[in-house]
């Protein structure tokens, strides 16, 4: 009989390396995750017609779910052009919102396991109360248990790190998490690049947000006489954008001395923002901390710059909620973009006619969710034309990925087009992906 591993290979014509053999075929059924991701999927569930667990037009279309929380979130694995699997991305049912969580599924439990220890606060998706293991000495437990730790030390090991190095790491991962640490834990997970972008963002929260715990309720705001969504939530994004007078006002609510008002990061955010734009282009969020951080010390060249750079990174990938941003950009749903249309006047005559900035940012009454649509799909059939199947694909993905699509039916021709344009580009692998979301979607919606 065939592995488990080889059969899942043959049904999507993947290249998996040792490393994804090993989980498929005996790590999968033994590995018990320390965290709330421990629903693991088998090869055989995922190499049905149309998997069940795959969620068509919300899951990314290069993407495989692999572990799950049972409350809807997913560990999925991207598909690369070659056949081999990529990077983890953390996929939140709540909205589609997803983030990376490394390139080994051993990185991606880790961060699974240190994020229960996150403070929790009242938001969607990521502050969710049903998203997270309600007794940490029990993750700690599960995280300690020698048959994991021993796993992951086997898992996370390459050039870097030594088994040793690995394990004294891990210990002192498990130790900050002991000691009530969290960030630290996250500092770790990022220095030695272990869920590396995950981890980022965390530390970003926490130095803009946790500071905020003082203030950031409801009835301080209530008490401050400043209505609670969306002025108040804006203001927590950034507290240097209350007037003297709410200031004295939240801090009178709050019973906070001038001494004890809470102050964010914006430095060490920066710093970290600034390092994931250099690793790569398309996490809007790390653009909104990094832009906003020149435009707030009056520097709008250099936050236009940024915002330019980051107006294409999917409305999927900004972790607003998370960051109080999304109240900052209820115009298009992308804080880059409106904050370029406060600095046109940093903006080059060429950037000002750009199409897609010029589409975003005019002011009328339209379905913008469906013009950006039909705008990437256009572009998506303008570069089939030329024959560039590579260009085409990326902006079909766009079409339903950007700022997403109203109706889920829709999703259908563009799962459809990216199954084309990848077959045409030689990218079997993707193309079955593809098409396996168009199967589960037409499973769903009867079409």
């Amino acid at each position: 009989m065939d592995q488990p591993s080889r059969q899942l290979a043959d049904r999507y014509l993947l290249q998996l390396d040792t490393a994804w053999q090993r989980w498929f075929d005996r790590d999968a059924p033994r590995v018990a995750p320390a965290g709330m991701m421990r629903d693991v999927l088998s090869p055989e569930e995922l190499c049905a017609a149309a998997p069940p667990q795959i969620w068509p037009g919300f899951m990314l279309p290069d993407t495989l779910p692999i572990v799950g929380n049972e409350y809807g979130d997913w560990l999925c694995v991207r598909v690369l052009p070659s056949g081999d699997l990529g990077e983890l991305v953390y996929w939140y049912h709540g909205g589609g919102d997803w983030i990376p969580v490394g390139t080994r599924i051993a990185e991606a439990l880790l961060h699974d396991a240190v994020d229960q220890f996150r403070s929790l606060r009242p938001q969607m998706l990521r502050g969710a109360f049903e998203s997270r293991d309600e007794d940490n000495a029990e993750v700690l437990a599960r995280l300690e248990q020698p048959a994991f730790v021993e796993w992951l030390r086997a898992q996370l090991v390459d050039d870097r790190c030594s088994l040793a190095d690995i394990g004294r790491l891990l210990t002192l991962v498990i130790d900050a998490l002991c000691s009530g640490q969290h960030a630290r834990a996250l500092e770790l997970l990022y220095q030695n690049g272990w869920a590396r972008a995950a981890a980022a963002c965390d530390l970003i929260e926490h130095a803009l947000q946790q500071p905020l715990q003082p203030i950031a309720g409801s009835e301080v705001a209530e008490a401050a006489g400043i209505g609670w969504y969306p002025d108040y939530v804006s203001l927590l994004f950034d507290t240097a954008r209350m007037s003297p007078e709410q200031a004295t006002s939240v801090r009178a609510a709050a019973s906070l001395s001038d001494d004890a008002w809470p102050r964010q990061d914006w430095e060490v955010a920066q710093e970290i923002a600034d390092q994931v734009i250099a690793d790569r282009s398309d996490l809007g969020w790390a653009y909104t901390i990094a832009g906003w951080a020149r435009q707030r010390t009056g520097d709008f060249a250099q936050a236009a710059s940024i915002y330019w750079d980051g107006r294409y990174a999917s409305s999927f990938a900004d972790q607003s909620v998370r960051l109080n941003s999304h109240c900052l950009a209820d115009k298009t749903g992308k804080f880059a973009v409106e904050r370029l249309l406060e600095l046109q006047d940093a903006l080059s005559s060429e950037a000002k006619q750009d199409d897609y900035l010029r589409l975003m940012t005019a002011q009328s009454d339209r379905a913008l969710m469906t013009e950006v649509h039909e705008y990437w799909w256009q572009q998506g059939e303008l570069q089939r034309e030329r024959h560039d199947y590579a260009a085409a694909y990326d902006c079909f993905y766009r079409s339903g990925w950007d700022l997403g699509i109203s109706r889920l039916s829709d999703y259908g021709r563009i799962l459809q087009a990216l199954a084309q344009c990848a077959r045409a580009a030689d990218w079997q692998a993707r193309a079955l992906v593809a098409e396996t979301h168009l199967a589960c979607l037409e499973d769903r919606t009867g079409r």
